[in-house]
This record gives structure tokens, sequence and C-alpha cells, in this order.
């Protein structure tokens, strides 16, 4: 599974965790007044040695000195027991509390662990300042240990360790933004709103404050995008309105943003407001140096607003800025049918078909505009190579990665073989300019007749795919 949103989690695997427990600033700093002056804390309830305090801290010894993890645990149960009995015979003892909180830890419920710990600290507020380590500490291992599964991509089992990490200590904001992204691509949207909103608030506050320049900077780039995201995934959630006002509120602080203002209009064309959207889109369209991606997704805009006039001028440009952006073309030659502009389907149809030479609608358009124009022999050879079509390809999409490569998916429909035929798709990928970057193979066995068979193509490459075309080998 993967991230979905535009934000990555490399910051958890280059985060640097190896002796930076004190990278907040504010984990176990500061030295504490004992006595009631001004700025001063009070010690508050003494710590008080039972029998059961002091079984707690055999087990909890016994378990920092066992070899095998079973046996480790076996303890930590043993003084988590201890400790809640000292509880149970004196709630008010911070050192029962302090103890029943380490033992928590080791056995994995950072929740109690942290409830503990906090109850340690209203009893004795001098524990503040031995927590704080100890906490952020638990924090650290708990992040190291969700770090291999971001780098695998297994997003839920990271998100096991980074809740416990965000249970245990607060005072960090890195394990709170990771849970947004997670949450965010899992589509669970309250508990990704949750966990942005906390990120955020806590760039505002007292602690975040105290952390050094450096540190500072780290957050503050960790942070920088996560406005965006919210508001993503608050549409994502179906929250227009809402969604809206983030967006209007950061397109508005950075208005050459060309993402911001594409999220904008798409979601002003989903609440049903195409007026308003087509202003954002036409606004954007007169924006230099747009991409062949973002012309793709004004037209989008406007076609699905039914501007067919416009979405055919954003199409157009998408082809001109990426000669071989089948996508791109096809919806050109489709905007061009609907906006009846007939007389000029042909030579676009005509590109698609170069690039898209099994693809059953577009002859079909080709010959629905020929035969408008009045061009019969030009109709009726379309109409005959689609009678002809071994195979139809449909529903091709490319998806352009980031960082260089692009996935193909679409499907095969069998039209005249036998059942179980093989056909070889050779995709070739293009930079903007036309020139060919490399090429994939895709075996296919086709069903029976009309049957579809689905795939995927993916193209590695340092390269950014500008379009992609194919040819076919039955046999």
């Amino acid at each position: 599974m993967k991230i979905r949103y535009g934000l990555v989690l490399a910051m958890v695997i280059g985060l640097g965790l190896t002796g930076c427990a004190s990278g907040g600033g504010t984990g176990g700093g500061g030295t504490p007044q004992a006595g009631g002056g001004s700025g001063s804390i009070g010690a508050g309830e003494n710590p008080r040695d039972t029998e059961n305090t002091r079984a707690a801290e055999r087990a909890l010894d016994d378990a920092e000195d066992a070899d095998d993890p079973a046996q480790a645990r076996m303890h930590y149960e043993q003084a988590l027991a201890s400790a809640q009995a000292a509880i149970a015979e004196d709630g008010r003892n911070p050192l029962a509390h302090r103890l029943a909180a380490l033992a928590s830890i080791g056995v994995d419920d950072y929740e109690s662990a942290s409830a503990h710990f906090d109850h340690a600290v209203e009893l004795r507020p001098l524990y503040e300042f031995t927590f704080g380590d100890i906490r952020e500490g638990a924090w650290l291992d708990q992040y190291d240990l969700a770090t291999p599964h971001v780098q695998s991509g297994d997003y839920e089992a990271a998100a096991v360790y980074f809740e416990r990490a965000n249970a245990i200590y607060r005072d960090r904001p890195e394990a709170m933004i990771t849970l947004g992204q997670i949450y965010a691509q899992l589509r669970q949207h309250d508990a990704a709103i949750e966990n942005l909103d906390a990120a955020l608030a806590f760039m505002d506050s007292d602690v975040a404050s105290l952390a050094d320049e450096e540190t500072m900077a780290g957050w503050q780039e960790q942070v920088a995008d996560l406005p965006l995201l919210r508001a993503q995934v608050l549409a994502d959630a179906g929250r227009f309105e809402e969604a809206v006002v983030t967006y209007r509120e950061l397109s508005a602080a950075d208005p050459g943003n060309v993402e911001l203002k594409r999220g904008l209009a798409a979601i002003l064309g989903q609440m049903g407001n195409d007026e308003e959207a087509f202003v954002v889109y036409q606004e954007l369209m007169a924006a230099p140096g747009l991409s062949a991606q973002d012309l793709f997704t004004i037209g989008v805009g406007f076609y699905q607003g039914s501007d067919y006039t416009m979405a055919g001028q954003a199409f157009g440009k998408a082809a001109g800025v990426s000669r071989n952006d089948r996508d791109a073309i096809e919806m050109w030659a489709r905007s061009l049918q609907l906006d009846s502009l007939y007389a000029d389907v042909p030579p676009v149809a005509q590109r698609w078909i170069a690039l898209d030479p099994n693809s059953q609608n577009a002859y079909l358009i080709l010959a629905q505009a020929a035969n408008q124009n009045g061009d019969q022999a030009t109709t009726q050879s379309a109409i005959s190579t689609v009678d002809g079509l071994d195979v139809s390809m449909n529903d091709l999409q490319l998806q352009r990665y980031s960082a260089g490569g692009a996935m193909v998916s679409g499907s095969l429909i069998n039209k005249k073989l036998a059942a179980g035929a093989s056909v070889s798709i050779r995709f070739t990928f293009y930079a903007d300019d036309g020139s060919a970057i490399g090429t994939v193979t895709e075996p296919v066995t086709v069903g029976a007749a009309d049957m579809a068979e689905v795939f995927q193509v993916e193209f590695a490459s340092a390269q950014m795919v500008g379009g992609y075309g194919y040819a076919l080998t039955i046999g």
C-alpha cells in the first residue's frame, strides 16, 4: 500500500533516532526547585517503600536482566501485579504509580503507562524532571520499531508502534505527523484529522517553543504540507465545505501554487459549484509553465462540468506539452466530438490511433466525425478496422511517478481469438518531446469472447514519463 496524498514517510527512515533523546529540547531538561517560592515546584507526596513496591522493583530488575523476551515479559507482569497491589493499598503513593508505569511499558500497555506517569507527577511534581527522559526513551524505542514497517510499506503495522509512541510521550510531533499521513492513506479520516491537528497545535505550543533552532527547523519542514493534507482528507471524507475553507486560505497565502488551485477547483466541482470552479480553472489555464499533467487535470474539471470547449482547449494544450500523451489525446478527441467540432476530430483521432491502434473507441469516434464531415471513405475504413480487430484495448490510463517512471493500467477484450490465446503488448514510454525512453512487454492470455483481461504494467525509470503507446503481437 502506498501513500497517495503526495506526502512521504521518508522522515521516519532518515530521522536519526540514535542519541536524539533530547531532540525536542524538553525531555529531561531544567533543574527542579523545591519549596514554595516563586517559580518553584512543591515536593508533593513522598514516595513510600512497601513490601509490594519492593517486590515490583525486584521484578523490574529481573526483567532488565533477562535474556529471553518471554522471561522478561513474565517479570514485567509480576512487577505490574505488585505495583497494582501497592496502589490498591495506598493510591496516593507516587512510587507505586511510577513502578506501575515502568511495568506497563514492559507489557506494551503504553496508554496505562502514560496514565500512571501522569498520576505519579500529580502526586509528586518533582517526578516530572525524571520522567521526561524515560518517556522520550520509550517513544524512541517505539519509533525505532515502526521504522522497518514504514520501509517495507506495511503502514498498518507501523501505526501500532507510532500510536504507542504517541501515547507515552507527546512533547515532539513526529509520531503525530506520521500517523496523520498513515491514517489519511488508510482513509481513516477522523484519526487522520486528529493527529494532523495535534501536530499543528504542537507547533504553537509552549513545549515546541523550547526546542533549539535546528530542531524547530526540522519540525517546521515536516509540518509544512500538513494543512494541505488536512484539506485533502476533509475532501476525501466528503466534508467539502470545510475543505474549501482551507483550500481558499492556503491558495490566498500562496497564489502561485498550481496544486492548491487545482484542489480548490476540483472540490468546487464536486460540490456542484461549476461556475466558480470554471473561474479557478480558467485562471490556472493562463498560468505559465503548466505541465501536461496540470493541463490534463484542468481538462478533466471542465469535461466533468460539461464545458467541452474549454476541456478541448486544456487537453489540446496538454497534448502540445507532451506530444505522445495518449490519455490527453483521447480526451481531446472526445471533447471535440461532444462539442460538435467534427472537422477538428480526425487529425486528433489519428494521433490517438497511432499510439493506441487497438482502441475500438478511437475508430468509432473517427468514423462518427468523418460521417458528419461527409467523408465516407474514412468512415468506412474506420468501421472496417473495428470489425477486423481480434482484440480491443479499453480503459487505458497512465499514472506518472514523481521520481520518474510510470504505471499503465487497462483491459484487453477478446473479440475473435480462441480462449487461451496469447497476446504480447509492447508498451513504449516517451519523454515530453516525443523521444522514446524505454519499453516494457506485457504478456496477456485472453479468455472467452467478449471477456476482459485486466492488466497493470510498471515502467521503472529515472526519467519523467510524458506519454506512451503500444504495439500488439498475437501468438
